[in-house]
């Protein structure tokens, strides 16, 4: 009787293990899941959707296009800005549980720049403290395609395919060798200066 007892809680402990075991699997692959959703979420429209807006916006001020047709061009390029930092800002959590890494520079890098475009561009368009006549339509169109060229340099870096078999330590330390390389090459622009300074970028 007593084996028999015995018998029986050794099933049900082994029963109640194999439940907990099949849990964690599935939590830890629905982790893994989120993860990787929420880095390709971050690279799709964070980096690729906002060079197919910095195109529209350089096409729109080539084109000679209305002001309210630039400023339209200019608002999509902040919301895909804006979801590339929401996501790295969501990701942290997870970088911070592997090893102790972190989201901070990419998140901040994106804030940065969707201030600079919505603040230094957008909104002194909007109260005519930049034109869009002559030099100015033509500085502007230089400074967004620097943008484009060093958002298409970060996408060649940061396919995600190729970032999903690194880790997140990786993908930092990866993050802060690009953009300490794009600020630097670039020092005359006023955006990559403020990074450069606020996130301590200068060349060693």
């Amino acid at each position: 009787m007593r084996k028999n007892i015995a018998i029986i809680i050794l099933m049900a402990g082994l029963i109640i293990s194999m439940y907990f075991n099949y849990q964690f699997k599935e939590y830890k692959e629905n982790q893994e899941v989120d993860y990787a959703v929420k880095l390709n979420h971050g690279i799709q429209i964070g980096i690729k959707l906002s060079i197919q807006n910095f195109d529209y916006v350089i096409k729109s001020l080539e084109d000679n296009s209305s002001k309210e047709t630039v400023i339209f061009t200019l608002g999509n390029l902040t919301e895909s800005l804006k979801v590339g930092e929401e996501s790295f800002v969501f990701l942290d959590s997870d970088f911070r549980e592997d090893g102790g890494s972190s989201t901070y520079l990419i998140y901040n890098v994106f804030r940065d720049i969707y201030g600079y475009i919505r603040a230094d561009i957008k909104d002194d368009i909007l109260t005519n403290k930049v034109s869009l006549e002559g030099e100015s339509r033509d500085q502007l169109i230089k400074d967004i395609g620097l943008l484009k060229q060093d958002f298409e340099y970060l996408d060649s870096q940061f396919d995600e395919d190729f970032l999903k078999g690194k880790s997140p330590e990786w993908i930092e330390n990866k993050w802060r060798e690009l953009i300490g390389e794009i600020v630097n090459r670039n020092k005359n622009f006023k955006l990559y200066e403020r990074i450069r300074t606020k996130h301590n970028l200068y060349e060693s």
